[in-house]
């Protein structure tokens, strides 16, 4: 048992540790402000992977930290089906757009410019996981409507890191494990259970409803939030009117 409580205990600590490290490496880049908004806002959109998987009765390890990559929190058992995986997968970007549109919510009451920047952040990290990619939200998500969806993520993935728009060597990874992933789906179906991908058609309208929903609603509550957020060049040069 103290050993059980003793493994507890450091895992809890890896994952404060690894919050702390991150918070650290984004302040020396960003400023200490900002760089606790970023990780709060990637906390709130893991928290909600997490209550997903309270709510089905999925094990998962503790949330931890990667600067420069975001956060994880690995399921300690394979989802029943698509379904369930898209649900755990949904969470995140759910839980986490509504914690972009409180920054919104409260820059714009406060009129407060490094709220809306934070909203602005909120939102882009979202609306990214929606791609259909590989083991991202979006692509667990669309993977779960049509085997052709991974297919559409690698080519959409493929020219957003060919042009260079993309350049984190991590989404290369998530390319080529999307692209295995996809290649199983075909050649080798037998690698998951019997009828995993099989939905009802309350599911598949459910599901196409909520991704093309939440991604629309995600362009429209970026839009408004730049509508009343300053450039940092606009920021700056303010501040040296407001010094003279």
């Amino acid at each position: 048992g103290k050993y059980v409580l003793g493994a507890l205990k450091l895992t809890k600590m890896a994952s404060l540790g690894s919050m702390v490290l991150s918070v650290g490496t984004y302040s020396m880049f960003f400023g200490v402000p900002y760089a606790v908004g970023m990780v709060g806002l990637i906390t709130v959109h893991e928290a909600g992977h997490a209550l997903v998987m309270l709510q089905r009765g999925i094990p998962f390890s503790p949330m931890v930290f990667v600067p420069f990559v975001g956060a994880t929190i690995a399921m300690n058992r394979r989802p029943r089906d698509a379904w369930e995986d898209a649900l755990v997968a949904f969470g995140g970007p759910v839980l986490g757009s509504l914690g972009a549109g409180v920054c919104s919510i409260g820059g714009l009451a406060m009129d407060s410019q490094l709220l809306l920047a934070l909203a602005d952040f909120g939102y882009m990290i979202n609306l990214f996981n929606m791609l259909p990619v590989g083991m991202m939200d979006g692509g667990r998500i669309a993977g779960a409507l049509s085997p052709y969806a991974g297919v559409a993520g690698l080519g959409i993935g493929g020219s957003l890191a060919l042009s260079g728009y993309v350049s984190n060597p991590i989404f290369i990874l998530v390319l080529l494990a999307g692209g295995w992933e996809t290649f199983q789906r075909f050649y080798n179906p037998g690698h998951l259970p019997p009828n995993y991908y099989r939905i009802t058609p309350m599911q598949r309208t459910a599901l196409t409803g909520g991704y093309f929903g939440l991604i629309a609603a995600l362009f429209a509550a970026m839009e408004v939030n730049n509508s009343f957020k300053k450039s940092p060049e606009v920021l700056q040069l303010e501040k040296s009117w407001d010094m003279r």
